[in-house]
Order: structure tokens, then C-alpha cells, then sequence
């Protein structure tokens, strides 16, 4: 019998998922609410209503089925901080007990010894745990809550269980005085590490804004030449695989190339269905609650399908090597057309990529 590696299986199910348009992975964002208040998170609320609006197991339940008997196989429980949800445990057993991989994503701080002993139980695909400084002064200034202590003990004890952890950075203007600290502390946990270089903008009930915390071009350039520096080689190709392939097929005039709402969905908090977390409700959203997750399902991958591609891709010379996404886009998704500043961004980028490609080459 022929033999494959596993990430050679995921990827014939990923392509295989594709091509039949199977929702085979699902995020679900089980709550806004979160016992952080980090002032660059894009989705949480500090309404208290929300507690009574959020969707409990009984609703979750039915359409989390729906999902597994469309094809789901993967899913990740997020927020808002998915572990204060009343109900977690019960969607979690839910998830395993029918099958799915499970990725849990989370603050950490809930991670204690009663919660790790249930997660060595029944073990998640892994846990990805957010990490936001290198000490209690960094953790205030990001989060309002001196967390440091709680969260680092709580890393290493599920380390230490041998949970499959991975720690998550989120640059932004608040973490800039101690982003290398931070960097540094993460790669001395010996566990895998993922630094975002890219921020969200927050939903608009959650009355943040992005330019209240991103970070210049620059700055992020700085940030992700730290990475490599830090986690080398680990993430030494990064840009050249993000923008130095040419294999995309040239720009269509309808259609995303990514998974979202192809093989991948968001269910949010209220019951909405997206094509990932961070794709704005605006654009293209559909109501589970009065469709049921299979037809809602239909309706959201047609729209993925039909989704017009801003015309200024068509004729440009990169549109191989970029691809359009609305979330980061957001600002001009809506009327289908490009955020000059982004477009402006990943062209350089791509030059990068390709300068440093020709000299690598002229060196050998």
C-alpha cells in the first residue's frame, strides 16, 4: 500500500475539499466577550447584553451537525476568549466525540490545572496561546489586565502535559516597546511560534479603529526582519513564499482564489455566517438562524464564487503573485475596489522578493 506523509494528506483533502466546494473547516467564534480588554482586538465587546445574545450549546449544537454532515472535519474554537463560554466544554466533547480535529485558540489565562488535565483527556489538534508581553508592565499596556504570571505558568504546565502548543504574537503600537522581548520569551518555550504581520480592523460595534494601533510599513518590515533574526531559520522563506511564487493562475473576473467560504466558514457569535473570522460582514454574510448551516452554506460559497474582482486587477502586471482579499481590503471591499495603500505595499514586496531572488541566483 502506497504510503503518504500527513501533510501531504491534508493537502489532497484541502484540494479535494476545493474542488467540490465541502466546508470541510469551520471557525467558531463562540463569544465578543473576553477577561482581557487588549485595545487592539477587533472583535470584543464589553456589552452585557451580548451574554444574552451570544448563541448557547442548543443552538450551537444543531448546526455544528450541520456542518459535520456537509463535510466538516477541522475546527477552531475562538473569540473573544472561547473558554468563558458557558457552554465550551459541552461544544468542545461535542466536536471530539463526533471526530473533528479540534484547535483551541485562547488567552491562556483559563488554562489551569483542571482545564489542561481535561485537554490531556481528550486532546485538542493543538492550543494556540496568545501571547501579549514579556512581562507585567508589556501585559497592562496591551491587555488592561496583569496577567504575565498567570499566563506564562499556564504555558508551561500544558507544555509540560505534552499538549501541541503554539504561541501567538499580535504586533501592534502598544506591544512595540517589547515586541523583541517578547519574541524572545516565546522562542525560550521551545514550542512553535507564529507572529502576525498583518492587523484587523475591529468589527464596528466595537467602536476601535485601526489606526488607533497599526503599525507603519516600516515598522512592520522591522518587526518581521526581527523575526527572522529570532526564530531563524524557521521563518527565513517566509516573504519569498507569501510573495515570490508565480504559480496563481492569472486574475478571473469573478471569484476568490483563497479557502474562505470554498473549503473554510466563521459562524459568529450571533449565529452569522462568514467566509473566515475576519472577513467583513458587510460584504458577504448569511444568517443561520433562519436558514439552517446547509442552506446558509450554499448561499455563502455562491457569493464567494460570484464575488466581482476589483477591475484595476485585471490588467496589473502582479496579479499572479497578489492575491485580492477583501479583509485586507476592508475599507473598499464593499464597492469592490482596491485600498491603494494595501496594493501599494505588496508591490513592494513583491520586488523585494524578486531582488532577492536575483541575487541569490547571480550567487551561485
Amino acid at each position: 500500500m502506497d504510503k503518504i506523509s500527513f501533510k501531504e494528506f491534508t493537502k489532497l483533502m484541502a484540494d479535494n475539499a476545493y474542488k467540490s466546494d465541502t466546508p470541510s473547516t469551520g471557525s467558531f467564534e463562540l463569544t465578543p466577550l473576553c477577561n482581557l480588554d487588549c485595545k487592539m482586538c477587533y472583535v470584543h465587546l464589553q456589552d452585557p447584553s451580548v451574554k444574552e445574545r451570544m448563541l448557547r450549546k442548543e443552538q450551537l449544537i444543531p448546526l455544528i451537525q450541520g456542518a459535520i454532515d456537509d463535510g466538516m472535519m477541522v475546527a477552531l474554537l475562538t473569540g473573544g476568549e472561547a473558554m468563558t463560554h458557558p457552554d465550551f466544554w459541552d461544544i468542545y466533547m461535542y466536536l471530539i466525540e463526533h471526530g473533528v480535529s479540534v484547535q483551541v485558540k485562547t488567552n491562556g489565562i483559563l488554562l489551569n490545572e483542571e482545564n489542561i488535565r481535561k485537554f490531556t483527556e481528550y486532546p485538542p489538534f493543538r492550543i494556540d496561546i496568545s501571547l501579549y508581553g514579556c512581562d507585567s508592565e508589556s501585559y497592562v499596556a496591551v491587555t488592561g489586565v496583569d496577567a504575565f504570571e498567570t499566563v506564562t505558568k499556564n504555558i508551561r504546565a500544558a507544555i509540560d502535559m505534552g499538549l501541541n502548543i503554539r504561541l501567538m504574537i499580535t504586533p501592534s503600537s502598544f506591544l512595540s516597546p517589547w515586541i523583541e522581548q517578547t519574541m524572545t520569551l516565546a522562542r525560550s518555550f521551545d514550542v512553535s511560534v507564529n507572529v502576525n504581520s498583518t492587523l484587523l480592523e475591529p468589527n464596528p460595534d466595537t467602536g476601535r479603529h485601526k489606526s488607533e494601533f497599526d503599525l507603519s510599513n516600516i515598522e512592520v518590515d522591522k518587526i518581521m526582519e526581527m523575526k527572522k533574526e529570532i526564530f531563524f531559520p524557521d521563518y527565513s522563506q517566509e516573504d519569498k513564499e507569501i510573495y515570490g511564487h508565480s504559480d496563481r493562475p492569472d486574475v478571473s473576473e469573478k471569484g476568490l482564489y483563497c479557502n474562505a467560504g470554498r473549503t473554510g466558514f466563521a459562524l459568529n457569535w450571533d449565529g452569522t455566517l462568514a467566509p473566515c473570522l475576519a472577513f467583513p460582514r458587510t460584504v458577504i454574510s448569511v444568517n443561520t438562524l433562519e436558514k439552517g448551516f446547509h442552506l446558509a452554506w450554499l448561499e455563502l460559497n455562491r457569493a464567494i464564487r460570484n464575488f466581482e474582482i476589483p477591475e484595476k486587477c485585471h490588467s496589473c502586471e502582479y496579479n499572479t503573485r497578489c492575491h485580492y482579499c477583501p479583509v485586507s481590503h476592508s475599507r473598499t471591499a464593499d464597492r469592490h475596489l482596491c485600498d491603494e495603500s494595501v496594493c501599494a505595499y505588496t508591490i513592494e514586496r513583491i520586488e523585494m522578493a524578486n531582488n532577492d531572488n536575483n541575487t541569490e541566483n547571480k550567487g551561485e
